[in-house]
């Protein structure tokens, strides 16, 4: 085993430790307050979860209104052009009137009375009948899709009105979250002071998840950062996963310039070709589900109440998982053992 990487994981676990909440189950008489540890890490979690589900929604948001000022855009070219052709039509029907004047005729009645016997007359009759039902069509054809060209377009603005005003609607939502980032980075500071009372219970925690982790990353063959299929396998995907050990949490993120904790296990594996779904309500529903007992390494791990995951993880053996926790804390191992799980699934 490479002991100097285990080494640098171990400590990188206990530095987390002494500056975040840990999820250990500590020492029986200290349950009371190990609870309220949870607590104050679940807070955390959930104003988290709400932030991204309203980033979420903007994001979409965007697309949205992206694509129906598009479509509007479009709708007004083409509401343009049946413009512009109605009215060649019209010249083309004005040029018609100017060459009867230009040939002595004052319209379509000269014509016929200048006919030279009746088959003659029955022919141009026959002719202007078909060309005046031709005007008459052609114009009114463009009148009806002007019309609807025209409704279209007023239905389309309608749309990105309601789709400004959810927008605006859901950037008020995030404001007013965020605003109530002062009330979490006291909660952080709070959930700090609590945990270095179990910084040595978190190690211990997960000694042996660390430990098995090394001897993954030294055994497993050697896997790029870049983006781009691999083997995929239990010790695989665990070895690319704590690749990203110490990488900070961003509220909606998906690189490995920042983690929320659904943006790291969909990043993860992204890379061996598995396409899973962006948010914790997504993940939740993705691959089949698997028993507590049943879990295996690259498991994805679901956390919340009422079956309303607010955090996910991906398991890595011996009772731990690596994540992104939550806001002020760095993708770490942790333990599973948690009060609020709720089930996980099984994507590979």
């Amino acid at each position: 085993m490479n002991k100097r990487l285990k080494q640098l994981l171990m400590a990188l676990t206990l530095t987390v430790a002494i500056n975040s909440v840990v999820f250990a189950q500590p020492e029986l008489n200290s349950s009371n307050s190990y609870s309220k540890v949870q607590e104050l890490e679940a807070s955390i979690e959930n104003l988290d979860n709400q932030i991204e589900g309203i980033m979420d929604k903007i994001d979409d948001n965007k697309k949205q209104i992206i694509v129906k000022e598009q479509d509007i855009k479009n709708s007004e070219n083409e509401l343009k052009k049946v413009k512009i052709d109605m009215k060649k039509q019209k010249q083309l029907f004005n040029n018609r009137v100017r060459a009867f004047y230009i040939n002595g005729f004052s319209g379509y009645l000269d014509i016929l009375l200048d006919s030279r016997g009746l088959g003659d007359f029955i022919s141009r009759v026959d002719t202007i009948s078909r060309i005046m039902s031709y005007d008459t069509k052609v114009i009114s054809n463009y009148k009806t899709k002007q019309k609807d060209i025209a409704d279209k377009v007023d239905k389309l603005k309608v749309e990105d009105k309601k789709l400004l005003a959810l927008k605006y609607e859901n950037e008020n939502k995030l404001n007013e979250l965020n605003k109530n980032k002062s009330d979490q980075e006291k909660l952080i500071e709070e959930a700090k002071q609590q945990q270095r009372q179990y910084a040595l219970v978190e190690q211990n925690a997960v000694s042996a998840a660390v430990n098995q982790v090394a001897n993954i990353r030294s055994e497993a063959p050697k896997i790029t950062l870049s983006r781009g299929s691999s083997p995929i396998s239990n010790d695989n995907v665990v070895a690319y996963a704590s690749n990203f050990l110490g990488t900070p949490y961003l509220w909606g993120g998906t690189t490995p310039s920042g983690f929320d904790c659904s943006g790291f296990t969909q990043y993860v594996y992204k890379h061996f070709g598995i396409s899973i779904g962006r948010t914790t309500y997504d993940q939740i529903n993705d691959g089949v589900g698997v028993s507590r007992e049943q879990l295996q390494p690259g498991d994805l791990v679901f956390f919340g109440k009422g079956g309303n995951p607010t955090h996910m993880g991906m398991y890595v053996g011996n009772g731990a998982m690596i994540h992104a926790p939550r806001t002020g804390d760095v993708v770490k191992i942790s333990p599973v053992d948690r009060r609020d799980y709720i089930t996980a699934r099984r994507v590979k």
